[in-house]
């Protein structure tokens, strides 16, 4: 299941948040879940030295000239969407969130068992 959060260094609340992702890709099982950032920076080293500065390490790419969060309808950031491996949208959240809390591990360890039919015996949390 990818989470795929799009963001903005201009954006207070995506700045906020980006932690909390990065924490959530180091906790979630990466064979079942993939934590990818879209910034709609116009300047990739503005973007770039944003992550580095923060310890930023999940995936992250640009979208330099919006097309993508145009074709979204994106007008608030940060706007996160939560994908099946079929290309499914599961769930489409706006606004800022903690990633890294118990409660958003579990909506997305249940996003994930309603859509597969359940986790195949592992668990959500790296080892």
């Amino acid at each position: 299941m990818l989470v795929l959060n799009i963001w903005a260094t201009w954006c207070p609340p995506c700045r906020r948040e980006m932690p909390g992702l990065d924490r959530l890709s180091q906790t979630l099982d990466p064979k079942r879940f993939a934590v990818i950032g879209l910034s709609t920076d116009d300047d990739a080293l503005l973007a770039s030295e944003f992550l580095i500065q923060n310890g930023i390490t999940f995936t992250n790419f640009l979208d330099q000239k919006g097309k993508m969060s145009r074709q979204l309808g994106l007008q608030v950031y940060p706007e996160t969407f939560v994908i099946a491996q079929d290309r499914t949208l599961v769930r489409r959240m706006t606004g800022l969130r903690d990633w890294s809390s118990p409660d958003m591990v579990s909506m997305l360890e249940g996003l994930y068992q309603a859509h597969t039919g359940g986790s195949g015996g592992r668990t959500n949390v790296r080892k």
